[in-house]
């Protein structure tokens, strides 16, 4: 069982309002006491503590960033949207990087509410029922980035991944492709699974019989999951999840003697740097990164001065990019 207050109260052999003292520094508790709760607390590993204190009355002029992958390009660009924006607003930023692990994120989140930084801008993995409420309960503001946390008052910043998707798929089957398949990324995160609920459905709307390979959201991903999709399945055409899966896939296309687009067509979603550096340019769903960045500090720092409260989304404009990696079926 996980501990809580009463178990570290009843180790340290003091009252639940003294530990509570302890954790919000209070300069009345005798320097032994305060020893004996805080040994009982790292010997427990008592860890919603650093979220229970009310952090509202001694926050820094700091706030964190915490993003799921910092070796992903998509990433940096917004990082530098939240660093231009922070340096107007007056604030110092600090980045941490979880390589979408959920007890990363965690563990950074409670270092983060321990180090009392005014706000936590962050791009969610899959945290478990109870780190979302401990969340929502937290006196740090909190700004959702990019992914949505499913039915809990934060404000975010993103797209609508589902029309994202259903546009890239649309203009594929508007090519003349019957046979799209989908390399999805991972399950529990939101935009990965909007992506994948708008192509289901652009697909079935199309009377398409659809084909879908869940990764993760890397290069070799795409690698791995486009030699599968093409010995099981023959596609025409493939919607990647984000940029990286379809460069991935392009590369499993060309060592497969295979060419893109003339044989297979590749679009992917993000429009990294890297697409249009690739050969063949790759057609994509542009995300305003950035702004998304930008947008995100402003909202934080409305809850921060007390603005807001913290319960909205802000969805930015997408674009769908025309590059060299698709083509129509008639011109094959």
């Amino acid at each position: 069982m996980k501990p809580n207050i009463q178990h570290v109260a009843e180790k340290a052999q003091v009252s639940k309002a003294t530990v509570s003292r302890v954790l919000n520094n209070n300069p009345q508790v005798k320097g032994e006491i305060r020893e004996r709760v805080l040994r009982a607390i790292e010997e427990l590993g008592y860890r919603p503590s650093v979220i229970a204190r009310n952090l509202a009355t001694n926050r820094t002029n700091n706030i964190g960033l915490i993003l799921p992958d910092i070796t992903n390009p998509y990433f940096p660009v917004l990082a530098r949207g939240v660093e231009d924006a922070a340096r107007r607003l007056g604030y110092t930023l600090y980045i941490s990087n979880t390589d979408n692990d959920p007890s990363i994120e965690q563990e950074i989140i409670y270092k983060m509410a321990e180090q009392q930084v005014g706000g936590i801008l962050l791009i969610s993995s899959a945290l478990d029922e109870q780190t979302v409420n401990e969340l929502t309960s937290l006196r740090t503001p909190i700004v959702l980035c990019d992914r949505l946390i499913a039915n809990k008052p934060f404000d975010a910043v993103l797209i609508d991944d589902y029309k994202a998707a259903a546009e890239a798929v649309g203009y594929l089957i508007g090519l003349g492709h019957k046979r799209i398949a989908h390399l999805a990324g991972p399950r529990n995160i939101q935009s990965a699974e909007s992506r994948r609920a708008g192509y289901l459905d652009t697909m079935h709307a199309a009377q398409l019989d659809p084909f879908i390979s869940v990764g993760s959201f890397s290069y070799e991903s795409g690698v791995h999951q486009m030699g599968a999709v093409i010995d099981e399945y023959g596609p025409t055409a493939i919607f990647a999840a984000n940029d990286l899966l379809a460069l991935g896939a392009m590369q499993e296309i060309n060592r497969r003697g295979l060419r893109v687009p003339e044989d297979i067509s590749v679009i992917g979603c993000d429009d990294i740097a890297y697409c249009s550096m690739s050969r063949p340019t790759l057609s994509t769903i542009s995300i305003p990164a950035y702004q998304i960045g930008v947008t995100a500090v402003q909202l934080l720092d409305d809850q921060i001065k007390g603005v807001s409260t913290g319960s909205k989304n802000v969805i930015l404009d997408h674009r769908l990019l025309h590059r060299e990696s698709c083509s129509g079926v008639d011109q094959r």
